[in-house]
């Protein structure tokens, strides 16, 4: 994944931090209450808010 992202981390890059937190969390919830392939779907939004943060810590 390329990020076109100039200078130093922003709030944007904050609000993603916290997002793939939260969705982190809400794939753990889904995934211990059985609805494995809503849980399946929110990791692969953490997949991408984790892309993003590595490409922007780079």
């Amino acid at each position: 994944m390329r990020v076109a992202h100039g200078g130093a981390p922003d709030l944007g890059d904050l609000v993603i931090v916290l997002l793939a937190s939260t969705l982190a969390g809400l794939r753990d919830r889904l995934a211990h209450d059985g609805f494995d392939p809503a849980a399946e779907l929110v990791g692969d939004l953490v997949e991408i808010t984790d892309d993003y943060l590595t490409a922007v810590a780079d």
